[in-house]
């Protein structure tokens, strides 16, 4: 963990090593500026984004939103609200899959993955770009945890295993962010990079890590905000990072998907998980998939519940996701019999 790790030597100019004692925590950034300086940043623009007015800034909220582990049985409460919407979200989705059919005939074809499962992230992620409320900047929110998160000593020990894989997070993140931007001819320490609270970028919310996943439909560099770019570029990184099953979903086999999702929200006591064996700070947990593989298909879902997981670490985001494909897919059957 990059917290308790040995840095290893700074070999830059001087005025970097000023630019890290700037920080409250001064050798994760000789850490951070050695990996950029190995990935070809030179030194001088380390030293203009590093010793900017926006390298100052901090997103408080980010960090208390990451940080607060008390609010997840909230965002759980959240995402199952959202899930018993499910009906009505497919009625939109329908829409939209109509609407942009073009692009998600060329995404099935180059992918090879569902339609209505892409649409169905995209519809989960920000409902299709309708949610436009991202106020915060990926650079600064990422900048932010990097600097100001600690392990006080009378940490839970969940929090002494979570705000390690935080900070290792932030600093790939800023890596990756600061590539990005050189790639693009970005200048990050005058250009926000508008992202949520995790610092999620687009319609698709992508991290910065896989933002080299984002393709274009057309000749233009992909932007993440425009829908069409969004669809490809979300395919695209579940199924060339995320290792989504070649076999393309059988919506036969999930018949009795509600009645599956029903025994999971009866199986989940807050240390549960679907079809993972640990949470994100490594904390094992009972597998739903394991007890119960003896309802029908149970271990069918399982398969497409850990894939989607990867996109978002959480078992009822990924049931959500495969309830609204789910029932897009019989509505679009059905008006297409009519």
């Amino acid at each position: 963990m990059l917290i308790f790790g040995l840095a290893p030597a700074l070999a830059v100019a001087t005025d970097l090593e000023g630019t890290a004692r700037q920080f409250e925590h001064p050798d994760r950034y000789r850490v951070l500026f050695s990996r950029l300086i190995d990935r070809g940043i030179s030194p001088e623009r380390i030293e203009d984004l590093f010793s900017s007015e926006k390298a100052g800034l901090r997103d408080e909220k980010a960090v208390r939103l990451r940080t607060d582990i008390s609010q997840i049985p909230k965002h759980k409460a959240a995402e199952r609200k959202a899930n018993r919407r499910y009906v009505y979200e497919a009625k939109v989705l329908a829409k939209n899959l109509r609407e942009y059919a073009p692009v998600y005939e060329r995404m099935e074809e180059e992918y090879g993955i569902r339609k209505e499962i892409i649409g169905a992230i995209l519809l989960k992620e920000s409902a299709l770009g309708r949610y436009d409320s991202f106020g915060h900047d990926a650079f600064v929110v990422f900048n932010s945890l990097l600097d100001s998160l600690a392990v006080g000593p009378d940490a839970s020990l969940r929090m002494k295993r979570r705000v390690p894989r935080l900070l290792d997070m932030a600093a790939e993140q800023l890596v990756a962010l600061v590539l990005y931007a050189e790639r693009q001819g970005i200048k990050l320490a005058e250009t926000p990079i508008r992202a949520s609270y995790a610092g999620a970028v687009g319609i698709p919310q992508f991290l910065p890590a896989n933002m080299d996943h984002a393709v274009s439909a057309g000749e233009a560099p992909p932007d993440l905000t425009q829908l069409p770019d969004a669809i490809l570029s979300a395919a695209n990184l579940i199924r060339n990072k995320f290792g989504w099953p070649d076999e393309q979903v059988d919506f036969g086999r999930l018949d009795n998907l509600d009645r599956i999702v029903e025994a999971w929200l009866e199986f989940d006591d807050g240390r549960a998980s679907f079809a993972m064996a640990s949470n994100a700070d490594g904390q094992e947990l009972r597998r739903f998939d394991k007890a119960h593989s003896d309802i029908p298909n149970v271990e069918y879902v399982g398969s497409y519940v850990r894939a989607i997981m990867r996109y978002n670490y959480s078992s009822d985001y990924a049931l959500g996701v495969l309830q609204i494909a789910n029932r897009v897919n019989t509505l679009m059957e059905e008006k297409e019999s009519l």
